[in-house]
């Protein structure tokens, strides 16, 4: 169902672009997301598949958090073109895809079918955006040819195209290794993390949002299916250099799309140390968190400006709209993992579960570059309260977002357990 909605509005929409006003346009495009999620929550927790086409607790979880992505992003965004809200439609529908097959050919086109749309998106304004749009599609197009690589040669050593076909020996291991890489490269896992600096600092503030909220989970359930049954070791590794290069990176920017941009890399190591422990429902929870405070993070960003945002231009922001300077602040606590707001149960979850495993030695690598992370997400979120000249020229709409979502990751730091049996039906 969710499927038939986001092509039919796709296909629909594509034709009628030229003929109806921008606006109404993008109403449209938010009204096609809306049934997609509508029909979604209608379906929760009822399997259903066509041929390569599965739609199962990890396809309704992960399509639920790239949604809200899209969703957030058409919100968002200002422009007078209306390719703008279609390419985010595609590649909504790319993300549902990737999530949503265990078939490794399948799960390739649907890939190129989210970052075609995103390689466009990230050149909208141009000038630095066409450098970072440059970079991201070269090293997007290295990883599809690893992951192109990977699907052959684990059809070779399993004679199957299904992610999580159990095998062994040497080739078996290289195709794994090639599909990590593949896969890697969209949930910015080091040392597969190049683009990301300056593709989140060069691209429109409302895409880098789109990227670091739908594409993580899209991502991020695709690489779900691949390391299931057996999680390689070499996830172990991922997760060591992402949380150690993700949170020292971070200490020196001034930029705050770059600084989350590093701290992104940074919280994919911790949402891959879930993986590697086995518990998705905490790495289900822990992305839910992330996309909340991540999404406000940037929202914000995007009322302040569109392009580069200078942690200088945040001091004021507090005097200056008290609701978006009060929504920063919270998301980045959130992101921090301060008690009572919900990125606190997130990391608890995580941690919790690579103590019950043993992995102590990157268990205490965790902890450790959690609390330097402290250092620059403190800096972020209380630059709003020194004083300074921001500019901010939000829209009520901007402003009761989010105050929503900020008393939204209170309340879910307050009351966990309301989602947590949800995701598990999930």
């Amino acid at each position: 169902m969710i499927l038939l909605v986001l092509s039919s509005f796709a296909v629909a929409l594509t034709l009628v672009g030229f003929f109806v006003s921008v606006p109404l346009f993008k109403r449209l495009t938010i009204l096609g997301l809306s049934l997609a999620l509508l029909s979604l929550l209608f379906t929760w927790g009822k399997p259903f598949a066509f041929g390569p086409y599965q739609v199962d607790g990890i396809s309704q979880v992960f399509t639920l958090l790239a949604l809200l992505g899209a969703l957030w992003t058409v919100g968002l965004v200002r422009t007078r073109r209306f390719e703008f809200y279609l390419l985010v439609l595609y590649a909504a529908l790319g993300m549902h895809l990737l999530a949503s097959t265990k078939n490794l050919i399948l799960m390739l086109v649907a890939l190129e079918a989210l970052s075609l749309p995103l390689y466009a998106l990230a050149t909208w304004r141009r000038g630095e955006g066409l450098e970072a749009a440059l970079k991201y599609f070269l090293l997007g197009a290295l990883a599809a040819a690893f992951f192109l690589y990977g699907t052959a040669l684990h059809y070779g050593a399993t004679g199957n195209l299904l992610a999580g076909t159990p095998g062994e020996g040497p080739l078996y291991a290289l195709a794994l290794g090639l599909l990590l890489v593949g896969l890697g490269f969209k949930v910015a896992l080091a040392p597969f993390h190049f683009w990301t600096p300056d593709v989140y600092q060069g691209s429109p503030t409302p895409v880098v949002l789109f990227m670091a909220t739908g594409v993580k989970a899209a991502a991020f359930a695709a690489l779900l299916r691949v390391a299931a049954p057996g999680v390689p070791d070499a996830l172990a590794l991922l997760v060591a250099f992402s949380v150690v290069l993700g949170n020292l990176a971070a200490l020196g920017q001034k930029e705050a799309k770059r600084l989350l941009a590093y701290s992104s890399i940074a919280h994919a190591g911790y949402m891959a140390l879930a993986l590697y422990t086995g518990n998705l429902q905490a790495l289900g929870f822990y992305l839910l968190t992330y996309v909340l405070a991540t999404g406000l993070a940037f929202a914000v960003l995007s009322e302040v400006s569109p392009d580069r945002v200078p942690l200088e231009r945040l001091k004021g922001l507090f005097h200056r709209d008290p609701l978006l300077g009060l929504g920063l602040f919270v998301a980045s606590l959130s992101l921090l993992g301060l008690p009572p707001l919900a990125g606190f149960w997130g990391k608890y979850l995580v941690f919790s579960e690579a103590a019950k495993a043993g992995q102590w030695g990157l268990l205490v690598l965790a902890l450790i570059t959690s609390a330097v992370s402290a250092y620059y997400y403190l800096a972020l979120g209380l630059a709003v309260f020194q004083k300074g000249a921001a500019e901010a020229h939000p829209r009520p709409l901007a402003r009761g977002v989010a105050l929503g979502v900020a008393l939204l990751l209170i309340l879910l730091g307050l009351i966990p357990g309301a989602v947590l049996p949800a995701l598990a039906a999930g």
